[in-house]
């Protein structure tokens, strides 16, 4: 009897584990409209109107149900994507999944994130891809023509072609791509981010690391891509800048911070000297950019006024 007692209990206590493995807790945020149509991980072009996902771990096409800790939504989201690699954050959700449970307006918020199902091994060849049916002896393999680097801001990762047995004959999609807008500071794995940390000079080894404010110094070596956004939408204005030495200490404070979208506008001043203006977004409409606003204010004690991206001035 003691003997059947004790296997009950150590099977109660593995389901348990089992179960604890399947929920995860932290921040969750959301895509900026910017990403909209840009390849993810896994080779999907993201939208912003689906109900999909960023994860670190979970195999692309996993099902995971976001519920938000403090007004108890939710939402069923696909993994698509690898990420969020920010400190603190878990998961990053699509437009529309946010606007479920109401994300718009706060920006991120705390959740619980649990599976609701394994991805199938179809949704997952992209990241987990099965070996190539073996050649005649006499046939070189050409790797150089189904392997291309990929060089960006971000990690340098690859793109790996392959073709299984169980993959549609017209699928006009890649194996995954770990390519992402530096907005998010993307890296391949939860483990590469750690190694990423300790940078070193010996070639591919070496990663650029997300540079935040408590570790910003004014004569250093950064890495910076500049991108032109579409000038659409409403923006969220917090600083006016007069130096470009005081502008990169403000996108080091936000980023600590955990924002992610930052534009900068740089406008001539009365004197002809360059001002740069510190904007957060962007947003669809008016009203969205209002609330963001308000929820600056309350959550971060953040005073800002709402931009309209399309009628920005740049004087030359």
């Amino acid at each position: 009897m003691k003997n059947l007692l004790k296997i009950f209990f150590l099977n109660l206590v593995f389901t348990t584990s089992l179960l604890a493995q399947d929920e995860e807790f932290g921040l969750a945020s959301y895509y900026s409209d910017l990403f909209h149509g840009k390849p993810t991980a896994s080779g999907e072009a993201y939208d912003k109107n689906k109900y999909t996902c960023a994860h670190k771990t979970h195999p692309f096409g996993t099902m995971l149900k976001i519920t938000r800790l403090d007004n108890n939504k939710t939402v069923q989201v696909r993994v698509t994507d690898r990420g969020p690699f920010i400190s603190g954050r878990v998961v990053e959700i699509s437009r529309a999944s946010a606007e479920a449970i109401g994300l718009i307006q706060d920006g991120s918020a705390r959740v619980k994130v649990e599976v609701v199902s394994e991805a199938k091994p179809a949704e997952a060849v992209a990241e987990t891809p099965k070996p190539v049916v073996d050649k005649p002896a006499e046939e070189k393999p050409k790797p150089a023509e189904k392997e291309v680097a990929i060089t960006k801001e971000e990690d340098k990762p690859k793109k790996t072609e392959t073709k299984t047995a169980t993959e549609p004959a017209a699928k006009p999609k890649e194996a995954a791509k770990e390519t992402k807008p530096v907005a998010v500071n993307e890296k391949p794995s939860a483990k590469d981010a750690k190694k990423a940390e300790k940078t070193t000079a010996k070639g591919t080894d070496s990663k650029a690391v997300l540079v935040k404010g408590s570790q910003y110094e004014t004569y250093d070596l950064f890495e910076i891509e500049l991108k032109k956004p579409a000038k659409k939408g409403f923006g969220v204005q917090v600083a006016v800048l007069s130096t470009q030495d005081a502008l990169f200490k403000k996108i080091a404070d936000l980023q600590e911070d955990w924002f992610s979208s930052i534009l900068v506008s740089v406008q001539k001043g009365a004197k002809g000297e360059p001002v740069y203006k510190v904007i957060l977004g962007s947003f669809e409409t008016e009203k969205e950019a209002s609330s963001y606003k308000s929820s600056l204010k309350k959550n971060k004690k953040m005073d800002g006024f709402v931009v309209d991206l399309s009628s920005l001035e740049v004087n030359k």
